[in-house]
């Protein structure tokens, strides 16, 4: 459940006022966009104040020890409703077309290590529970970052308990669960699309019309994602509608990055740079890339929270100042 955040709970940065252009045009612009580019300042303010850069870095870590842990859960859960082989080479082909056919080949071996039986009841059970606490464990560490970026960004974080730190592991659970339904929704829509454009592909000029509606379940797919994230974290965080904001800002900032980033990994050469390890680097670059955003997000569902406030609190201060003015009179 949501958590209105309020003054008690987080140190708000002041309103950014900038003095407006004497240009009437360049004046009617900056009217216009403030109320846009004040919020991604604040935003993009915290998010550096709360180490956001470090804090990915740290996940990005968490996230490929947990990549394969992970990836093996969500084919279970997901088997549950679809062939597993299905599920599998669609995740495969996924993560092909983001990161490469050699990157795509490491994480499928990795599936496939992380698949191996183990002999005996005990030793399953043993395994088993290194597999879930490898899937949770990114997911803890992503609830340390909403933390700092959603509390105090700036302050000294509350000590916790050992406790709440198990409590994170089992939010992780729901996490993969939360996963695997959008993934099993994306996987739908996908598995329609293609029935539909081999049956219309000779009427319809689909090729075009198919790449906008799958860009735009992308986007569906990486919004709800990353609301689902932050909606279930703990402690204080926006209401939803903020929640809503920040992730499809950060959606767009994922979309555009996305490109971008394969642009980059397509001319820097980084896998024949690092021979061998040339793939996981590359894996490792675009978990650090995904998580980044995400923080950002979380960021701008907050700032885009603060801004409200502050215009609240503004508007309260504003009719206490005439009621006062009155009274005087």
């Amino acid at each position: 459940m949501s958590v209105l955040i309020s003054p008690a709970t987080v140190k708000l940065t002041p309103p950014i006022s900038t003095p407006l252009s004497s240009n009437p045009l360049l004046g009617r612009l900056q009217r216009v966009f403030r109320p846009v580019y004040r919020p991604i300042w604040r935003a993009v303010t915290q998010w550096i104040d709360a180490d956001g850069l470090r804090m990915s870095a740290a996940m990005s870590f968490y996230g490929i020890l947990s990549l394969a842990p992970l990836l093996v859960l969500l084919v279970a859960v997901l088997g549950w409703w679809l062939d597993r082989s299905y599920v599998e080479t669609s995740l495969i082909d996924q993560i092909r077309s983001v990161v490469g056919e050699q990157g795509a080949q490491v994480v499928k071996q990795a599936i496939t290590s992380a698949k191996q039986p183990s002999e005996g009841i005990f030793a399953s059970l043993f395994a088993f529970g290194l597999l879930l606490s490898g899937a949770t464990g990114v997911f803890a560490e992503l609830q340390d970052a909403f933390e700092r970026v959603w509390r105090n960004a700036s302050g000294e974080q509350p000590k916790q308990k050992w406790w709440h730190s198990a409590s994170l592991r089992l939010r992780g659970i729901a996490y993969i669960l939360a996963f695997g339904f959008l993934l099993l929704v994306s996987l739908s829509v996908s598995a329609f699309l293609a029935l539909f454009s081999t049956w219309a592909g000779s009427y319809l000029p689909f090729e075009k019309i198919g790449y906008v509606i799958n860009e735009l379940v992308s986007f569906a797919f990486c919004a709800g994602l990353f609301v689902a994230l932050m909606r279930m974290s703990s402690g204080p965080k926006p209401q939803l509608r903020y929640l809503v904001m920040g992730a499809a800002t950060g959606a767009v900032l994922f979309a555009v990055g996305k490109h971008l980033m394969a642009l980059y990994l397509s001319t820097a050469a980084v896998v024949s740079a690092y021979g061998a390890a040339g793939s996981l680097v590359v894996i490792l670059m675009w978990i650090y890339f995904s998580s980044a955003v995400l923080l950002l997000a979380a960021s701008i569902a907050r700032a885009w929270a603060d801004e409200a406030l502050v215009s609240t609190l503004a508007r309260q201060e504003a009719a206490k100042s005439v009621q006062t003015a009155h009274t005087a009179h």
